[in-house]
């Protein structure tokens, strides 16, 4: 605000002693000048804090030395703090010129609020005073005197960061507001609705847009005298939210925020922060370029984020993430597909120390391959990725699955495989012998090249490799391996252990939490406040100062009238600017009565240039709606309240304490001097409630006349039962009987057991339970149909007890269940229950209050087998046989396909054999994966029959094999103990006559080849014969009968 300054140039002091010099003459022809004293609250020598003075000012130029100003100051307790004489030319307490009818005076003392301080402006001959003025110190919109009041607002905040990314937060609010003095504590509350939107854009084009339609916004303050002693700034609502990356192909997270909850309070001195905002949606990633396209495509059921701090000290960070999803890569020649299940990531930390944490990967997929080199030959891969699972808990690995299965077709045949898991867990030295918990870590890996070889380094072999790793389970550990051994079998096999030195190393607790450089949204705009005269009068300079950002100086400029609750107020019109020309702010402030000091209306525009970078714009209109107190309404004006509607928020009462109860009252003041609305239950035996409309007890606005309380009914009857509403304004009250609806609440369980803790699916279990309702009980059941079941009836045992034989099904997935309870009474109500209620603190019927702690019912494990393995055959061309036949040393090798039948209540993910001699060189130990997609000698695709096809090589012993086969289901669970069968391996021979095939396979021999052909051309007439010998040359040749078969013989 442009000011004079008070330290005039010599030429202004020869005006006044010239005008003081000549005003004898003046005062005689004119008379004596009117003055006014106006507050001069501003600061001056720039100490951020306003000065305690005041201008005189005068109708014409007054002669200076005739006048004196006396000034009594006193606080709110009467107790005088000084009183000072001012005059022209003292050296203590001096008139200041401003211009020649403005002079300024500053008081020796710093002002508080209740303080009262009186000014006199007197002549040095007069006997009373000029003029007079008291002044009573309060604060900025507060007036001193008990008060309620109401008003309306809206007001938008932006904050705005540009530097190398762009970020822009923008909280809108519309609402009503609160404020009421009483007895020295003043509370001021504003609830109401809005949006609040994020929008960053970061240097590399990464987009973040969060949209919230907030439909609570809570502000409240209080104050005791001119001390803020709490704050607290609530937000609650949903919205989406979308995240969009450029940098790397095109990625998308498009979510719906369905809870989100932002507090930030002062209390006493202590600030706390809280976050909590829960999403779910999609998320869509888009990568393509001239070599690869990937696409990622998720569905994300959960995604919570909460924070909590306290005086800047973190106390809770929770995160927690859902997803399902595909994941898809594409190149020249290649593509992999993976299908998650599951993908969940969890950490929480309590005061810095971790208490939960969940990180897990759970899915399978398939990947193919393709390739042709510079001489033409090509080579195709096609795999499949049977099972992938990752899994800790709380730091500790769980789980480390990954089991891959693949061929190899073209220019080189074979196939190569990787079988990953977590064998058992247990104790194990390190390299100096200490003891550690380590899960033992069994990996299979091979490959088996068994054809081709047009590739170089690429013909036939087989490599077989098995590992075990002893690892440490802790995940805060590095160098975790403490024990490692292998066994390889290939062209250059090996086997051996190592301890590795140094293992594990602890990883050292580093606290990575960065500060938000940012800071976007952590901005705390709190409007103009300080010290203010309760009647602000024309020409009064006011500086408000104790704001956190906003300063505000300001000038009154006018007198005008207000009309509220039909009546008409004086004002005082004032404007000001928040020391920035940018920044203004006018409004009109009540200059007389019990309201004196509150501002009935005011606009404000506020612009703030942090720094370099960071700017902040408020915008705001608020206007008074309704001064509840002081009444301004006579008796004879007054019209009584009409009570409009009566209703229950949650529709109806539960009996017995089942519910936190909320009734609404809708009121219609046309004076809006309401006192109190009850509601009189004395009929519910709860005696009589007050309601509010201050935004309390579930009351969902300020001062929408809606008034609201909240009671829990713990008595047994039930209907429509009839209350006495009282509405009670200034002047008189009315009274209406209303209807609530009582129904009765269903029954509960306060007891559950088990006749054992897990079973098997198929088993029968014993269940006994103990119900609790006020009505006598009719029927418990044991609710499956979910999981396949029935309803099993439990029979009354007396003294609430009911127990029975519940059947698990076939169906029901392994792991804990909890038995659904089905509990009716004589009322009709039920509830299908699976937790019990604990004795409640509060008194009430069975002591089970609608809050009373509940705790899960006990869980049932249902025990998982491995899948059952039975009917093994022996084929031989599709013909079931009784043994292997050996081929002779020269012969070649001959196939034959195992197979055998696997049953499972879950999926089963894969059966296997370890088929000993019978299996690819190397791998008489390995577990091998059996077919059932009818190909590669399986007959019928998903069929239960699992098949593989081995090949027989010649010169084995002959010998009796058992064979392993064992099948492993969807939950990791394989058969225990495994399947064996015994397999004959003989070398007798076979009847070619009888099974020519066999002897064609088998004996491979040229001579026998021949003969058979000979013997069935023979028998085959002479018509063959005869066609032979045309061809010319002996019979011999013409049969193939080499010069070598005729020497042998």
């Amino acid at each position: 605000m442009p000011r004079v300054s008070p330290r005039w140039p010599a030429v202004s002091m020869i005006l006044i002693f010239i005008i003081s010099s000549g005003a004898p003459v003046i005062a005689q022809g004119v008379g004596l000048p009117d003055a006014s004293i106006h507050i001069d609250w501003l600061d001056e020598d720039g100490d951020g804090e306003a000065e305690h003075a005041y201008i005189i000012e005068f109708s014409e130029a007054p002669i200076p030395s005739d006048w004196k100003i006396e000034v009594l100051h006193s606080d709110s307790n009467g107790t005088s703090l000084g009183n000072w004489t001012f005059r022209w030319g003292d050296a203590n307490y001096s008139l200041e010129p401003v211009n020649s009818t403005h002079f300024r005076i500053v008081a020796p003392t710093n002002i508080s609020f209740g303080d009262s301080i009186e000014i006199e402006v007197w002549m040095e001959s007069g006997g009373v005073p000029s003029t007079t003025r008291t002044v009573d110190v309060t604060i900025w919109n507060q007036p001193i005197a008990d008060h309620e009041i109401t008003v309306t607002t809206d007001w938008s905040l932006r904050h705005q960061i540009e530097n190398q990314s762009s970020e822009e937060y923008l909280l809108e609010f519309t609402g009503q507001g609160w404020q009421q003095r009483s007895d020295g504590l003043l509370i001021h509350d504003e609830l109401g609705s809005g949006t609040l939107t994020i929008d960053e854009v970061s240097d590399d084009g990464s987009n973040i847009l969060i949209v919230l339609d907030l439909n609570r916004i809570w502000l409240n303050e209080t104050m005791v005298g001119e001390e803020l002693t709490s704050q607290i700034f609530e937000m609650a609502g949903a919205g989406n939210m979308t995240i969009t990356d450029d940098t790397d192909g095109n990625m998308t997270i498009s979510a719906s925020v369905v809870d989100a909850y932002i507090l930030r309070s002062m209390i006493d001195g202590t600030i706390e922060e809280q976050l909590r905002l829960e999403a779910n949606g999609n998320l869509n990633i888009t990568n393509v370029d001239e070599n690869e396209e990937m696409y990622i495509d998720a569905e994300i059921s959960l995604l919570l984020v909460e924070l909590h701090d306290v005086d800047g000290v973190r106390v809770l960070e929770h995160t927690e993430f859902q997803a399902t999803g595909e994941l898809e890569i594409q190149s020249s020649g290649s593509y992999i597909y993976v299908d998650l299940e599951q993908l969940i990531v969890l950490e929480r930390y309590e005061n810095g120390e971790m208490v939960l944490q969940h990180d897990k990967t759970y899915g399978d997929g398939t990947f193919f391959f393709s390739d042709t080199n510079d001489e033409n030959a090509s080579i195709v891969i096609d795999g499949e990725v049977i099972l992938l699972h990752q899994e800790t808990e709380n730091g500790t690995k769980v789980a480390d699955t990954i089991h891959i299965d693949a061929d190899i077709t073209g220019a080189t045949t074979g196939d190569f495989g990787l079988w990953r898991r977590i064998e058992d867990s247990g104790q194990s030295a390190n390299s100096t012998g200490q003891m550690w918990e380590v899960n033992r870590i069994h990996q299979e890996d091979w490959l088996n090249l068994t054809g081709g070889g047009l590739l170089e380094g690429m013909g036939p072999s087989q490599t077989y490799n098995e590992t075990w790793d002893h690892e440490v389970i802790y995940e805060n550990y590095t160098n975790r391996t403490i024990y490692y051994s292998w066994y390889e079998q290939s062209n250059d096999p090996s086997q051996g252990e190592e301890w590795p030195p140094n293992s594990p190393i602890p990883v050292e607790e580093v606290n990575t939490t960065e500060e938000d450089d940012s800071g976007l949204g952590d901005i705390n705009i709190s409007r103009e406040t300080g010290l203010a005269p309760a009647e602000l009068l024309i020409g009064d300079n006011l500086g408000l100062y104790s704001g956190d950002l906003m300063s505000l100086e300001l000038t009154a400029n006018s007198y005008q009238s207000y009309t509220r609750d039909g009546h008409t107020m004086d004002v005082t019109s004032w404007s000001g600017t928040y020391l920035s020309e940018q920044s203004t702010a006018s409004g009109l402030v009540i200059n007389e009565g019990i309201l004196a000091g509150l501002v009935a209306e005011v606009s404000r525009e506020v612009y703030l240039d942090l720094n370099t970078t960071e700017d902040a714009w408020f915008w705001e209109n608020q206007s008074l709606e309704r001064v509840l107190s002081p009444n301004i309404v006579t008796a004879g004006e007054n019209t009584p309240p009409t009570i409009v509607e009566v209703r229950l928020q949650e529709d109806r009462v539960l009996n017995e304490g089942g519910n936190l109860v909320h009734i609404e009252v809708e009121i219609s003041d046309p004076d809006w001097n309401m006192r109190e609305v009850n509601v009189d239950l004395s009929t519910l035996g709860l005696g009589t409630i007050q309601l509010n409309d201050i935004g309390q007890e579930g009351d969902i606005m300020v001062h929408d006349d809606n008034f609201t309380g909240s009671f829990v009914y713990f008595g047994t009857d039930s209907g429509n039962i009839s209350v006495s509403v009282i509405a009670e304004d200034v002047w008189t009250s009315t009274t209406e009987n209303a209807s609530l609806e009582v129904v009765h609440r269903a029954p509960r369980l306060v007891d559950f057991t088990l006749s054992q803790e897990q079973a098997e699916r198929g088993e029968n279990v014993t269940v006994t339970i103990k119900a609790f309702d006020s009505l006598p009980i009719t029927s418990v059941e044991i609710d499956l149909i979910a999981e396949g079941g029935e309803l099993f009836p439990l029979t009354d045992d007396g003294g609430g007890y009911w127990s029975g034989v519940v059947n698990i099904p076939e169906t029901v997935s392994p792991g804990d269940i909890y038995l659904p309870v089905k509990v009716m009474d004589s009322g009709g109500g039920w509830s299908i229950l699976t937790h019990l209620n604990l004795p409640s603190s509060v008194a009430g019927v069975g002591g089970d209050a609608w809050d009373a702690p509940t705790a899960s019912i006990p869980a049932l494990l249902i025990e998982n087998n491995g899948p059952v393995i039975s009917d093994f055959r022996i084929l031989k061309d599709g013909l079931e046989v009784q043994e292997i036949i050996i081929p002779d040393v020269g012969d070649g090798s001959s196939n034959y396909v195992l197979t055998v039948n696997a049953t499972d209540h879950d999926s089963i993910t894969v059966v296997q054999g370890r088929l000993r001699m019978l299996a690819p060189v190397g791998q008489d130990t390995t577990w091998q994966t059996m077919r059932d997609d009818g190909q590669q000698g399986d007959e019928i695709a998903g069929d239960g029959v699992y098949s593989i096809q081995v090949t027989v090589r010649e010169g084995l012993p002959v010998d009796s094999l058992v064979l392993d086969f064992r099948g492993i289901d969807v939950y990791l669970q394989s058969t225990d103990p495994v399947f064996e069968a015994t397999v004959e391996l003989s070398d007798k021979e076979v009847d070619p006559l009888t099974n020519p095939t066999d002897a064609l396979g088998d004996w491979g021999s040229t001579v026998m080849i021949v003969l058979i052909i000979l013997g069935f051309v023979m028998l085959g007439g002479g018509v063959a014969i005869v066609v032979l010998m045309r061809r010319g040359g002996s019979l011999d040749e013409q049969l193939g009968l080499n010069s070598d078969f005729q020497k042998e013989l």
